[in-house]
């Protein structure tokens, strides 16, 4: 079942007027520095933020309908910019650095293990240069 969900809220669009978090029944769009995020968990994909937004801000994609559940790098696609590591790209910090054991080679990686720490608003997903990392859906 695929479903719709404003994951993306564009900063250089959005004017803070707050009429996409009043107008959102399941309370999913939140502040965090000043910029506003979706909760995937909360969203419902019903859309009625980007009814009201008259800039134009809040970017819609389709993913399949289900939980989120972990994070995966496509290391065919990540050039190890490692922007995923700095402050504030992550919230909570969740993406590191690791060896490859069999190549030696570096990795990025999801801290899986701290999934319940992720505010499950896809910025990672939605701000990766390289479109490498991507989110894992258990279907319900």
């Amino acid at each position: 079942m695929e479903k719709l969900f404003p994951i993306n809220i564009n900063p250089q669009l959005c004017i803070r007027c707050q009429k996409c978090s009043f107008s959102c029944p399941a309370k999913a769009i939140f502040f965090r520095n000043s910029l506003r995020y979706v909760d995937y968990n909360k969203c419902k994909g019903c859309l009625k933020c980007v009814d009201v937004c008259e800039h134009n801000a809040i970017e819609v994609i389709s993913m399949e309908e289900g939980q989120l559940v972990n994070f995966k790098i496509d290391n065919e696609r990540c050039n190890l910019c490692k922007k995923c590591l700095e402050d504030e790209f992550c919230f909570q910090n969740l993406f590191s650095l690791s060896i490859d054991p069999e190549t030696g080679q570096e990795l990025i990686t999801f801290n899986k293990k701290n999934m319940n720490l992720c505010e499950n608003c896809l910025k990672c997903f939605s701000t990766c240069p390289n479109n490498a990392i991507i989110p894992i859906i258990a279907l319900e």
